[in-house]
């Protein structure tokens, strides 16, 4: 608006100096034009915001990369100002926890009742409220402006990306058995898998022993029986913009999202019920998703939940509740990995790792047979994944 004074001061002054000056017989005329003519535009401009207000109106759920957009609705009571509006929108994302602002110059229109519209960021999933805090009107002369406090929000939930995925069974999951799968790292009371071989301690009961490999050792044997579980199959999804000391950039925080809220998608598409689990708060809370209602209502609540300060604290927040007790199959979903973390807790359990990065896919194997696939973000959203479990 300063520029605009300058200008205008300048139009006036160079007027008068050519009336003065150089004789112009119009001169006095142009001059009471222009003194008249901000006092006219400033009346005009005051008088046309009484009663001004904005209202925010767009789509309140979308899939994460489609296009989306938010409208500006102005409101005048009595008519337009034929100047520009500047409008400043704060963005929050309750999930990743980060707020950007951006700023709109909207054009003058004609109507009392404007509508303009404005594009949604749509690239990383989460819930989302989009704030106005700040509106500045101006007239026509760009001579006056007037700040108007108008608070006004629109909340807005980005659903993760759909990706496409098939899941590869190494083991029948599809169906719970009760009792006849075999565990074998786990011990447990299944008399027809031997789980493992030791010496006898005071309390083992005396079916236990091995008879015929005591009395070739010379002391007494038992064996430790096969655990009797029922397959549970659990993903853990832990995004997070910093893993240990490292640090992931918002597009594959999201990215661990899409990829983990996908298999979920694709196991329940192939009929195989699992859980999902994901740290609120301090602990893992793991939700059964057997239908797409109960999958539905997971997503809901993940994309309201805010990411930990640190994704390794899911991983020890699950050690600490020891949870791994519960399922069979574990598939965890992360940017980043804590290998010792990762070596632990696949000594007790059937794990597969499943880390976004950017870069190039693959297949690693980490110590104790953890098998760790490395998912490219380039390719997530062009390709097909087969991730076998």
């Amino acid at each position: 608006m300063k520029k605009y004074r300058v200008v205008y001061l300048l139009v006036v002054t160079s007027v008068f100096f050519t009336g003065l000056w150089g004789g112009a017989k119009i001169a006095p005329l142009l001059l009471a034009v222009l003194a008249v003519l901000p006092l006219f535009s400033g009346m005009v401009f005051y008088l046309s915001l009484g009663g001004f207000s904005v209202s925010l109106k767009g789509e309140q759920s979308i899939n994460a990369g489609q296009a989306c957009s938010l409208s500006l609705i102005l409101y005048y009571p009595v008519f337009r100002p034929a100047g520009y509006t500047r409008i400043r929108l704060f963005c929050e994302n309750h999930v990743l926890g980060t707020t950007k602002e951006k700023e709109y110059l909207l054009e003058p229109g004609r109507k009392k009742h404007q509508e303009y519209r404005v594009s949604l960021d749509t690239e990383i999933c989460g819930s989302r409220t989009v704030r106005l805090q700040k509106v500045v009107c101006y007239d026509i002369l760009g001579l006056f402006s007037k700040k108007k406090a108008l608070e006004e929000e629109f909340t807005y939930t980005v659903y993760p990306y759909e990706a496409q995925i098939y899941v590869s069974l190494e083991r029948n999951v599809e169906r719970e058995q009760n009792g006849d799968i075999y565990d074998g790292k786990k011990s447990g009371t299944d008399v027809s898998e031997v789980f493992g071989l030791r010496e006898y301690r005071e309390g083992d009961p005396l079916q236990s022993i091995h008879w015929k490999l005591s009395g070739k050792t010379r002391q007494l044997i038992v064996r430790e029986f096969g655990r009797p579980v029922n397959y549970h199959t659990l993903v853990i999804v832990s995004p997070a913009l910093i893993y240990g000391e490292e640090e992931v950039t918002e597009e594959i925080a999201g990215a661990v999202f899409d990829f983990g809220a996908s298999l979920s998608r694709a196991l329940m598409s192939q009929d195989i019920p699992h859980f999902i689990g994901y740290l609120s708060g301090n602990a893992v809370c793991c939700t059964p998703i057997d239908n797409p209602d109960s999958y539905q209502e997971m997503l809901l609540k993940m994309m309201t939940c805010p990411i930990q300060k640190n994704g390794d604290n899911t991983l020890l927040s699950f050690l600490n509740q020891q949870l791994f007790r519960q399922y069979t199959k574990i598939v965890y979903v992360a940017g980043e990995i804590n290998e010792d973390m990762i070596q632990n807790l696949s000594r007790v359990s059937d794990m597969t790792v499943l880390q976004v990065v950017k870069g190039n896919s693959g297949y690693l194997t980490g110590e104790g047979g953890c098998r760790i696939i490395r998912i490219s973000i380039e390719s997530m959203r062009s390709k097909e994944h087969v991730i076998p479990v």
